[in-house]
């Protein structure tokens, strides 16, 4: 129940709409509920007593017909499209705060959940949460209005005719469908919570198969992939058909039942000598107790297979955040640059990655993170950059520590190049403005000569107004990350992480960018994580990581001359590249 409480605050904004679709669907369901009485009292009343009323008289009660008509009409409409209004206003406020809910998470979240899981999450079950959301507010006022509105008249028919038998009968039925409506339910909600996580399991692996087109055609994994996707579609069909079977089960259990209760009201009519037109009016006002009884059931369940959902979806919104904000942020402002790290260890996923860490940055140091794969240096590099927070010890920016600093504000303070940048589906020229917006264009124009981009830029069909694709996929790895550095010459911030910056360029493009490299080093705080010893021949300071510990940190010549894992790492690579 809180789970559906919390989205209150997306159903307030159209509280009055939703007030006056439920006010049109009880108008509706009752007069539904009553029509039973219209018949039996006004026109078999008529017709028993031809020639006692005039003309008029019937006429007026004949114009009366279609008046009742196109009120119940207009009601039932009105709710229809009122009730469909506010789910669509929800559906928007629920995507909406989905979508602004994962732009502040940080990087962890999405470790822990996968692209194809979120997409599921964001579209499919919000989708599904909004129609059937939507069919059982619509009609849960509805029926059981018309159920009320024909016990009702079944009460009256029964105290007035003397047939209380019948109501007895009727009240101690009900308790006879009730068991195994509720084995139906708890099978219901199991394979419904499956059949969702199944469903996500097979989006994720489209998703993959087409980040992977390279690898898939060039390992010809192609046979692999369609027998992975076949199985995982075989499952969700086995547990779609599950639902599905304990969904339909309800339907003809309830029509059953029903079919025995009139026979049973029509034995006891037969034997208590009721008149036709009073059976007949029983037994009316009983399949409209029945039907909307059946409906709400229908419902209800429907209402159950939602509850995975609802559930999925708020996993997401009640995110409890590994990197939070600050309570009472400290404002930094244009930050000098200094780092400092204090005895941090991090651990990922119980697995320690970084350990007894503690180093000393000055602003304005360039730094190359040197060491073996896995030895530390990207993990480093994500926690200075406070894409982690460290599971213990503190990591400060000019003597703040970085917990107490807003995201956004330091943000503001970095930059970044991937080794692998992505850009977006847009112009090259809104790619580079992203980081900085409201930059003039010869702003724009400037960063991209800075990182030697303009030329290859103006080369493209369109200039700087090409679409560069999805992912930047129309341009080449090189040029991608020109772009990405162009990003950061525009930004300016006075600290800078990147990530082998230059690894998918060409001799001469990478000589060019290592001079543009060299400009930047002079006033900001720089770690370039190194995989080739020949982009960082200018750092000032180089740290040397092994198995999650800084073991040195100093110059090249000094790391020569003192340390010997860092002098087995030169020349181990510089006999390769020789």
């Amino acid at each position: 129940m809180k789970k559906l409480l919390r989205f209150y605050v997306y159903i307030k904004p159209s509280l009055f709409p939703l007030i006056v679709a439920v006010v049109c669907g009880s108008v509706f369901g009752a007069s539904s509920g009553l029509m039973p009485a219209v018949f039996k009292y006004v026109l078999q009343g008529v017709f028993e007593k031809q020639g006692e009323y005039g003309i008029w008289y019937v006429a007026g009660v004949a114009a009366a017909l279609p008046l009742i008509f196109a009120m119940r009409a207009i009601s039932g409409y009105a709710s229809g499209y009122l009730m469909v209004y506010c789910s669509l206003e929800v559906l928007r406020r629920l995507k909406l705060d989905l979508f602004s809910k994962m732009q502040t998470y940080p990087i962890a979240f999405f470790d822990k959940f996968t692209t194809g899981d979120l997409l599921t999450r964001l579209t499919n079950d919000s989708n599904m949460v909004q129609t059937r959301l939507l069919g059982f507010a619509s009609e849960i006022f509805r029926q059981p209005m018309q159920a009320i509105g024909a016990i009702v008249y079944l009460v009256y028919q029964c105290v007035k005719s003397g047939e209380a038998l019948v109501l007895i009968v009727v009240l101690m039925s009900v308790p006879v469908f009730i068991l195994p409506m509720q084995i139906i339910r708890k099978n219901l909600k199991r394979y419904a919570g499956k059949a969702q996580v199944s469903l996500s399991e097979m989006t994720q692996h489209v998703n993959e198969n087409l980040d992977a087109v390279h690898e898939v055609r060039v390992f010809s994994l192609q046979d692999k992939q369609i027998e992975k996707f076949g199985d995982q579609n075989n499952t969700y069909k086995k547990f779609f058909l599950k639902v599905e079977k304990y969904d339909l089960m309800q339907q003809p259990i309830m029509e059953v039942f029903a079919a025995l209760l009139i026979a049973a009201t029509f034995v006891y009519s037969y034997c208590s000598h009721i008149d036709l037109p009073t059976f007949t009016a029983i037994g009316v006002a009983l399949y409209l107790i029945v039907d909307p009884i059946k409906r709400v059931i229908k419902m209800t369940n429907d209402f159950i297979k939602t509850m995975p959902l609802i559930e999925r979806i708020c996993e997401i919104l009640d995110y409890k955040s590994e990197v939070p904000e600050p309570e009472n942020p400290v404002k930094i402002g244009e930050a000098k640059g200094r780092i400092t790290f204090e005895d941090v260890a991090f651990a990922y996923k119980d697995k320690t990655v970084l350990k007894n860490v503690s180093i000393d940055i000055p602003a304005g140091t360039s730094c190359a993170l040197v060491g073996e794969s896995g030895a530390g240096k990207s993990t480093f590099a994500k926690l200075a950059m406070r894409l982690y927070d460290p599971s213990s010890g503190k990591i400060m920016l000019d003597g703040v520590d970085l917990r107490d600093i807003s995201n956004l504000d330091y943000m503001a303070n970095l930059g970044s190049v991937p080794q692998y940048p992505v850009l977006f589906n847009d112009t090259v020229f809104n790619n580079i403005l992203a980081a900085k917006d409201g930059a003039t264009r010869e702003e724009v124009y400037a960063a991209a000569k800075a990182a030697y981009a303009d030329d290859f830029i103006r080369e493209l069909e369109n200039g700087y107004d090409t679409v560069v694709g999805e992912r930047g996929d129309r341009l080449s790895g090189g040029q991608k990350q020109r772009i990405a550095i162009a990003r950061v010459f525009l930004k300016n911030p006075p600290i800078i992480v990147l990530d082998e910056a230059t690894s998918a360029l060409d001799v001469n493009s990478e000589a060019f960018i290592q001079q543009a490299i060299d400009s930047l080093m002079k006033s900001r705080t720089m770690f370039i994580i190194a995989h080739r010893f020949s982009t960082i021949k200018n750092v000032q300071k180089i740290i040397v990581f092994k198995d999650g510990e800084i073991i040195d940190f100093g110059s090249h010549s000094e790391l020569m001359s003192r340390c010997a894992h860092y002098k087995s790492l030169y020349e181990r690579q510089s006999s390769v590249v020789s």
